[in-house]
């Protein structure tokens, strides 16, 4: 009778659904409530943790699967992401990922959209060279002040740029050779 019961037991285990109960993020550890068990400390399934890395570690309360190699709850790997009621969209579309302080990154693959929400700050960092290609118009707006530090910037080829707006120290009057395609305005 214990072998039938221990079978049971173990086929039980093999994979069980439960809430993180607690996160050990040095270690990347959590541990699990699973019915009337809980888990010592058990890895969590991350999409990547080669030389590509992605660390989006469980939050408590967060439902999840454990999968435990012959039912031993002691070797269960926990597999996160069952939403309860809080999925972040409805479409069937879009990609999205929102993050706990509100900001949303979301990728609509039928309006061939990416829109980027973010709350506070942001910093981009590029060690090399960036190139920015728009096939359109382009609108950048800045409530503050907008500052361009560079030790050059070559519009169209790196002319000297003058606006027609600009009024010649020499003559007093508007400059004539100005470009057409740069505006300035007070």
């Amino acid at each position: 009778m214990n072998t039938l019961s221990e079978a049971f037991r173990s086929l039980n285990n093999l994979i069980r659904i439960g809430t993180i109960a607690e996160v050990d993020t040095v270690r990347a550890r959590a541990r699990v409530q699973a019915g009337d068990n809980l888990t010592g400390w058990q890895p969590w399934i991350s999409p990547r943790a080669g030389t590509t890395v992605e660390w989006s570690p469980p939050t408590v309360g967060e439902q999840v699967i454990l999968f435990s190699p012959a039912g031993d709850l002691a070797q269960a790997v926990i597999l996160t992401g069952l939403f309860t009621q809080n999925a972040p969209s409805e479409s069937e579309d879009e990609h999205k990922r929102v993050y706990p302080d509100g900001t949303e990154i979301a990728y609509d693959h039928v309006k061939k959209e990416l829109v980027a929400s973010f709350v506070d700050k942001v910093n981009i960092n590029i060690t090399g060279d960036a190139t920015i290609n728009v096939g359109g118009d382009a609108v950048t707006a800045v409530a503050g002040t907008c500052k361009v530090n560079a030790t050059k910037i070559h519009h169209n080829d790196g002319m000297g740029v003058v606006t027609m707006a600009h009024i010649c120290h020499f003559t007093g009057t508007p400059h004539s050779d100005g470009s057409a395609t740069v505006t300035a305005g007070k």
